[in-house]
């Protein structure tokens, strides 16, 4: 095997945890989140050799991640059932199981998680991406635009477009 398959391998281990709570909050089923993983591993480990630049693997992976759960989403017709208490708990396990290093910062912003990311769920889904990706995965501006494959400038847009909606979503109550 090569170095670029070991380094991958090592990566993807190293992030497990960070590459489910991106699919969650894409499926916001905790088995489709596992599935969306999964494949995005073995598309990752059959095609490392697309892999041009080892720096830029971050990326490329942070992509098929997103690719392969708004995939599960379109053959869904729609986004996963599920009921909003469930998905609320199991939101705050996921967040309580978090490493240190994340923070919360739903509880910093609102001081009421429900609130913020029922607000993040009423945005459009190009939106949503941006911010999840800035937020709580601490990308650059710049990944995400590498990631979701649109020019800088429209990423920008889209983060304070969307943070711009959700302040008033969260002044007004509509969460």
């Amino acid at each position: 095997m090569s170095d670029v398959y070991e380094e991958l391998t090592e990566y993807i281990i190293q992030n497990q945890r960070q590459f489910y709570r991106l699919a969650y909050s894409y499926v916001k089923e905790e088995q489709a989140a596992l599935d969306v993983v999964q494949n995005a591993i073995m598309k990752a480990l059959e095609g490392y050799q697309s892999l041009r630049n080892r720096h830029y693997m971050k990326t490329w992976f942070y992509r098929i991640v997103v690719n392969e759960s708004l995939n599960v989403l379109r053959k869904a017709g729609r986004e996963m059932p599920c009921e909003e208490e469930t998905l609320l708990e199991t939101s705050q396990e996921i967040q309580m199981k978090q490493d240190s290093q994340y923070g919360n910062p739903e509880t910093i912003v609102t001081g009421k998680p429900e609130e913020l990311y029922a607000a993040i769920l009423n945005l459009p889904e190009t939106m949503q991406t941006v911010i999840k990706l800035y937020f709580f995965e601490e990308m650059t501006l710049s990944e995400i635009s590498d990631i979701t494959g649109v020019n800088l400038s429209t990423v920008k847009y889209r983060l304070y477009q969307g943070l711009k909606r959700l302040k008033g979503y969260l002044k007004e109550g509509v969460a």
